[in-house]
This record gives structure tokens, sequence and C-alpha cells, in this order.
């Protein structure tokens, strides 16, 4: 009887230990699958700056991240809070709590805000008073609402009125901080404060958008119409010039979609083209070409530098950077990726994991002007089923390496 009970605890024990290999086998296999769907990621910095950004909304219903600061901090609009500034530490500082002011930048060294009063749209008189319908003498006239642009010094709190703009116009500020750009030209007679900024317009009544300043200050160069079309530039100063220039060179026969993406620290224009196709009834680019350009003489010159075949995913969001390094998010794909255009493939350098938690997705928001921190979003359920909202997302940032 004793012979008999030894076998069964024998037994037993056996099966506990067969038991734990199978789990631990499983256990092993699930980590290799789960490892084995990630790439390698390099180890640059990276810093959660805020749980929970949506505030108890989705993200984008609470306020909006408009966009980066200098290159340290971000800028928030809410209806309900005004603008705020936010560094890497989460903490914030408000610059208005309007929420009817509206942020269209910062100056390059991120210690100016600007912002226009959206509370002060008015129609458009001329310095005398007069409507452009009834102006027949100076051409066209400048229609449309116009507002009030304010500029708020961070370190000091100062608010300034500076100018007078369209309603769609922008307000760019040079790297060298002397020259504001804001838009097409009218006769805006405000008398800039200290410290004073020439102000300067558009020659051409273009309308524009995805606008950049060259890096030595001298002009800027804009897409003009829809999905850039065609590429305007103007040049300020003693040697002024203007001119609208068609991309026929780099997009033969409007093949693809064309965007113009950065301008370099030489002055070299990087365009991002894709085929346009569709997947689950959504348009996306399914293939990506690059070409820098160059103005030389008046002249734009333009050479292929790459491209990147997306297979069959839909890219939801990039960014081309100063130095050419494109950065992306494809859906289906929960990795950020940064791709060199003369290579064939974009190594994920951001995924859902962060330590010991993992995400169910990752977004791409945007790079710091100066290409060395990428913004993005992780998205996960909240803890609890007592919060009113899906999702709660977590603000990141990352360093990119210079490699």
């Amino acid at each position: 009887m004793k012979v008999v009970k030894n076998r069964i605890i024998l037994r037993l024990l056996l099966f506990i230990l067969i038991l734990v290999f199978a789990v631990n086998k499983g256990y092993t296999e699930e980590l290799q699958a789960l490892e084995s769907k990630h790439v390698k990621i390099k180890a640059e910095q990276e810093i959660l700056v805020t749980r929970d950004i949506g505030g108890g909304m989705p993200f984008s219903q609470t306020f909006s991240l408009y966009g980066w600061c200098g290159n340290t901090s971000f800028l928030i609009h809410g209806t309900e809070t005004g603008i705020e500034l936010m560094d890497f530490n989460g903490n914030k500082t408000t610059v208005t709590s309007k929420g009817t002011d509206y942020p269209k930048g910062c100056t390059p060294d991120g210690k100016w805000v600007i912002y226009e009063d959206r509370n002060s749209a008015r129609e458009y008189r001329d310095r005398f008073g007069r409507l452009p319908e009834n102006i027949v003498d100076d051409g066209p006239g400048w229609y449309g609402l116009v507002m009030d642009l304010y500029r708020y010094e961070i370190t000091t709190g100062r608010r300034q009125k500076f100018a007078v703009v369209r309603d769609d116009s922008t307000a760019l500020v040079s790297p060298d901080g002397l020259k504001v750009f804001l838009g097409n030209r009218h006769d805006s007679a405000i008398e800039m404060p200290e410290p004073k900024w020439e102000t300067v317009w558009l020659t051409n009544d273009w309308t524009y958008f995805d606008t950049f300043w060259l890096p030595d200050s001298s002009g800027i160069v804009t897409s003009v119409w829809g999905d850039g079309a065609s590429l305007g530039v103007e040049f300020f100063g003693q040697n002024a010039w203007a001119k609208e220039f068609t991309l026929e060179q780099i997009n033969p026969g409007e093949k693809y979609i064309i965007s113009l993406e950065a301008v370099g620290s030489k002055g070299r224009l990087y365009f991002v083209m894709g085929d346009e196709y569709l997947i689950k009834d959504r348009k996306g680019w399914h293939k990506y070409h690059f070409a820098g350009c160059e103005i030389k003489n008046k002249r734009l010159t333009c050479e292929a530098i790459g491209e990147f075949d997306a297979q069959n995913h839909y890219t939801s969001a990039s960014n081309l950077l100063a130095n050419g390094d494109f950065v992306f998010k494809e859906d289906g794909d929960n990795c950020i990726r940064l791709l060199k255009p003369e290579h064939a493939d974009g190594g994920c350098i951001a995924d859902t994991r962060f330590k010991n938690e993992i995400y169910e997705d990752i977004y791409l928001i945007g790079t710091s002007p100066d290409g060395k921190w990428m913004a993005f979003r992780r998205g996960k359920l909240p803890p609890s089923d007592k919060r009113f909202y899906a999702y709660q997302y977590d603000l990141f940032v990352k360093e990119l390496s210079d490699d």
C-alpha cells in the first residue's frame, strides 16, 4: 500500500513539473511572440510629459496641442482654458485665459507667443475708413475679415498688440528674430512696439499654406493653392523679388500628390510626393517619392533623393525633418518609424511599450523645429470604468538620434 501511495505522489509531482514546464514554455513563447512584433529600438531619451492629456474627454475635444514653442515646450489651446504653454515636465503657464484668443505660433527662440484675438474680427476698412467695394483706384482691395494680432513675452508676461491681419493670415517670425511674415499685403498702419520686428507681406495675393522662412531670413517659400500645386517664393529687402514656380519638373503631368515639407539649414527645399490609392475605402499614399530643390539665380532646380513603399498601410501622420529624414506612422502598424530617404526601409523608433506598460496604440504628433525631438501620444483604456470617455491619452517626447 505504501508503494502505491509513493507512486501516486511521484506521478502527481511529475504532472506538476510537466504543467509548470508547459506554462513556462507558453509564457516564454508568448514573450518571444510579443518581442517579434517589435523592432529593436535605440535607447534615446524618452520622457513622459503628462498622463491623461485628454483631461476626461477625448484628446481632440478638450483642447488641441497646437504646436511647438521653441524646442522644449508646447502651445496648447482650449475653448475653456485659453492658451497655455507646457514644458517637458508637464508644467503649464497661462498665456491668456480667453478661449477666443487663438495661437498662431512662437518665435524661433521660444521667447514670444503670437496669437490673434478672434473677438476683434471685423470687416476690413482701409486707413481712410473705406470698404474695399468703394475703392476704385487702388486695385482689387483687400477683402475679408481682419483681427488684431498680439504677442506675449513669456519671461515678463508683457502683452502687446502689434498688427492687424486677415483672418487667414499667418505670423512667422524669421530665424534671426528681426522680421515677421504676416500674409498678403494690406495697409495696416499700427506702429510696431519695442522690440521692433519688420513686418513683411506677400507681393502676390496667393492662397498659401505650408510656409517656411529661408534659414538666412532673406525670404519665405510657401505652397500655393491646393496640395502644393505650385511654389511661391518671395525675397525681402534690397534685392527683393517674388516668383511662382511650377513643380512640373519634379511632378510631371501632376502624377503625384505633392507637398512642401521642410527647408534645410542650407536652404534646400524638401518635397514629399505620394501615389494616391484606396485601402478599405480610405485614401492614402502607397509609395512616397522624395525630392530636394534649390533656388539659384531665380531658378528652381530639383533632384530625386529617394522613395519608400508603404505597402498596404495608410499613413496617418508624417514629418520630414530639415536634414531630410522622414518620420511617419502608418495605420495598422503600432510603430513610429524613421526613414532616411536613400534607404528602402524605415526603422521603428517608438512603439506601444513604455517601461512596464503596454499601450494599445501610438500616434505621431510632430517634431521640434530643430529636429531633435518628436512628440507623440500613446492610448489605452482607462483603469476604471467610472471615467466618461473611452481612452486615456498620455503625451510623450523622444530624442531623435543624430545618426
